[in-house]
């Protein structure tokens, strides 16, 4: 990966890191080197430098009045890194708490994004292993978000001893997964029916993925609401046919 992508990572836009860039080349200079270095105008370099010099990723001198510019030293800025982190991972007990009582609170939570989402399943693998809940989805809509990472994640799940029952739309039955090693269990609701969604049934919460929904998933943390799709499960579950293999 190139300098410049690492920069960016790291949560600087492409003119900062090319500016910081810059000034490790050139060792320190004035700013109207630096525009020159970097392609910009100097007018532009200003507000750049300065945002850099806040962020700590370069250094600002005095000489015979006029304005030097030097980049920090790429360890300092590492170091400077890993100490913001070590104070926000002091605040994360604080930080977990609030969003508990949030929840607690409102009973919901939204997920935007597909990597959030994979987040929530990645949590989900220490949570609930040796453990079971159920799923209602069309399969294939949901292994079509990042097919890699969910066919990946369908494994992990096994391995963590992660029981599943799956109640699934028939149109899924040629791509559903019967390596036992995945520990799932699955029936297919009638043909005339299909799923559009998914739905993640675990012991406190309910996970809804639909491409209906303004936001990408949510999670419904509200006991009433969690009991009657478990009850909804079993009522389904039972009433349908066991599949046979």
């Amino acid at each position: 990966m190139k300098p410049i992508e690492n920069l960016k990572n790291l949560g600087l836009p492409e003119q900062e890191a090319n500016i910081y860039l810059a000034l490790l080349k050139l060792g320190g200079s004035q700013a109207s080197k630096v525009a020159k270095e970097a392609g910009l105008k100097r007018t532009t370099v200003y507000p750049i430098l300065k945002s850099l010099a806040q962020k700590g990723f370069c250094n600002v001198y005095f000489r015979k009045n006029r304005r030097f510019y030097y980049a920090e030293k790429p360890h300092k800025v590492a170091r400077l890194f890993a100490k913001k982190l070590e104070i926000f991972e002091s605040v994360i007990p604080m930080l977990e708490s609030v969003e508990k009582k949030q929840t607690q609170q409102f009973g919901l939570r939204f997920i935007e994004a597909l990597d959030e989402l994979k987040q929530f399943y990645t949590e989900i693998l220490d949570e609930y292993q040796n453990k079971s809940y159920y799923v209602i989805s069309s399969g294939q809509e949901w292994e079509g978000l990042d097919p890699q990472w969910f066919v990946e994640f369908r494994k992990e799940r096994g391995r963590r001893n992660i029981r599943t029952k799956l109640i699934l739309s028939p149109q899924f039955k040629d791509k559903n997964p019967t390596d036992p090693k995945f520990l799932r269990t699955w029936k297919y609701v009638p043909e005339k029916y299909a799923f559009k969604s998914t739905i993640d049934i675990f012991k406190d919460k309910v996970l809804i993925i639909s491409p209906q929904l303004s936001s990408l998933a949510i999670v419904v943390a509200v006991p009433t609401m969690v009991d009657v799709f478990q009850s909804a499960f079993n009522i389904i579950w039972d009433l349908l046919p066991a599949e046979k293999i």
